[in-house]
């Protein structure tokens, strides 16, 4: 979240604070000073809070938060909400930060062995806190390290099968395009949704990636790309009518993006993927055979890619991920 303040009728720069329950006010010329009082008086006071070393877990997790929420994207900081809030504050929270032991991470870990994906994140938070903790003098060892999260035991990736191919290609879906263009571009979800028609090139058959989405509490927000860097993917013959079609239906409509909801023409929200991720499904084989997922249609791409004899750095480019083809 970006740093905010008020900007006074006299020019100067003003940001409000509370401290011990009592505002105080920030004056500056410049915004990046004021950013830096702004943190400063933040750590002073939460210092002298805990000059006794008595703070507990939970209080410097929920100041951990409040400090590093600056300049960070709200993904990221529901991210980090999330594993204080569900994992590190139920099950250490109450402990002294001082008073923790390997033992007690070992046992946190424990608890989190059925989902080790999200135990290896709350283990790396926990592993940051504590070293900033160390960083304020307020423990001498981070016990932590050396603590190694539960296995995961990575489910083999498995592209689409040809007549799963088939059938979605030939589906007449009013929904399926927008997973079409998943499976034989690469692109991810939060790529489709906000691209427009301008976006799109029919004379030389490419669409530009230069935007995407994050989903925040269900709704869609734009942001830059993965890695913040723009890249040109192919629209492939075998999908090209179906594209020029959809570009062709936006322009009769005078609507800028390519996929929509029906009820507004706003982007798609996320749970409206989902529903018509459930309705194309269904449509393609109503005894529910037929199952993917939105990750499987571009490991699909990836893997197509892999037996064209695409070269890997050329595959990454199109992909704008880091790609391994022994484990595609």
């Amino acid at each position: 979240m970006a740093f905010t303040y008020t900007t006074r009728a006299d020019g100067r720069l003003m940001k409000k604070v509370t401290i011990n329950g009592k505002p105080k006010y920030l004056y500056s010329d410049n915004a990046k000073d004021l950013e830096k009082q702004f943190i400063e008086i933040k750590y002073n006071s939460y210092n002298s809070k805990i000059e006794d070393k008595t703070i507990n877990l939970k209080d410097y997790c929920l100041h951990w938060l409040e400090l590093n929420s600056i300049n960070v994207e709200i993904r990221t900081q529901n991210d980090y909400k999330y594993l204080v809030n569900s994992h590190i504050v139920p099950n250490l929270g109450y402990k002294k930060i001082s008073n923790l032991t390997k033992d007690d991470i070992k046992e946190l870990m424990k608890k989190m062995e059925n989902i080790p994906t999200t135990a290896k994140r709350t283990l790396q938070l926990v592993k940051r806190i504590l070293n900033e903790a160390i960083d304020n003098d307020i423990i001498i060892k981070n016990v932590a390290n050396n603590i190694k999260p539960p296995k995961l035991i990575k489910k083999e990736k498995i592209p689409l099968s040809s007549d799963v191919d088939n059938k979605l290609l030939s589906s007449k879906h009013k929904y399926s395009l927008f997973f079409i263009l998943m499976r034989y571009t690469g692109m991810r979800k939060e790529e489709i949704v906000p691209i427009t028609i301008h976006d799109v090139d029919l004379i030389n058959k490419t669409i530009s990636i230069n935007k995407a989405v994050t989903f925040i509490h269900n709704q869609p927000v734009l942001k830059t790309t993965k890695n913040k860097k723009s890249r040109i993917v192919p629209i492939l013959d075998i999908i090209y009518n179906q594209v020029e079609n959809l570009y062709n239906s936006a322009i009769k409509e005078k609507r800028e993006l390519l996929f929509v909801k029906e009820t507004d023409k706003k982007m798609l929200t996320d749970s409206a993927i989902k529903r018509h991720l459930e309705s194309l499904l269904y449509h393609l084989d109503n005894t529910r055979n037929i199952k993917f997922t939105c990750h499987q249609l571009r490991h699909s791409y990836c893997t197509m890619l892999y037996y064209a004899g695409i070269k890997i750095k050329e595959a990454q480019n199109l992909m704008r991920s880091f790609i391994c083809w022994h484990g595609l």
